[in-house]
């Protein structure tokens, strides 16, 4: 019998963001390892922007890298948290994936509510698990304390 906290993978539409092209082909080779079977890429924040906001599936989940130019993954978590993107629900599951454990940047992940923080490198199991435990983990929108977080610019 399949567990039911991964039964739920294979019927998630996950926006995966990252600018580098070979991390993004092996996420999504894990991504279809663990059975999801409906995953958007995008290679920087202003690409995932647009793709969300006119995408004809609803998004469950977003995998998105931290640094990246043309927008990185705070700001996109910004945008998402504050209704910029008018078709997303600013309480969309967010995980932010980073080789990075910068203070500033772990700060604004926690202001703008993400659901989970994946440190790279990223194993099927350390994936699975993330979005496992970030589907669980509510969040209540707050607009004006998101407009007001200091993203970092990289």
């Amino acid at each position: 019998m399949p567990d039911t906290k991964t039964a739920i993978l294979p019927d998630l539409h996950v926006l995966l963001v990252d600018d580098d092209e070979l991390f993004l082909k092996m996420a999504q080779a894990m991504l279809g390892a663990l059975g999801v079977k409906h995953v958007t890429t995008a290679t920087n924040g202003s690409d995932a922007f647009a793709k969300l906001a006119k995408t004809p599936r609803v998004v469950d989940v977003v995998l998105c890298d931290y640094s990246m130019d043309a927008g990185n993954g705070l700001q996109l978590l910004q945008s998402i948290r504050t209704g910029a993107i008018k078709l997303i629900r600013p309480d969309i599951c967010f995980i932010l994936l980073t080789a990075s454990g910068d203070h500033s940047v772990v700060e604004a992940a926690a202001q703008l509510d993400t659901n989970g923080y994946l440190m790279k490198p990223v194993t099927p199991t350390s994936l699975q698990n993330a979005i496992v435990k970030a589907r669980s983990r509510a969040v209540k929108v707050d607009f004006a304390r998101y407009s007001s977080v200091v993203v970092p610019a990289h």
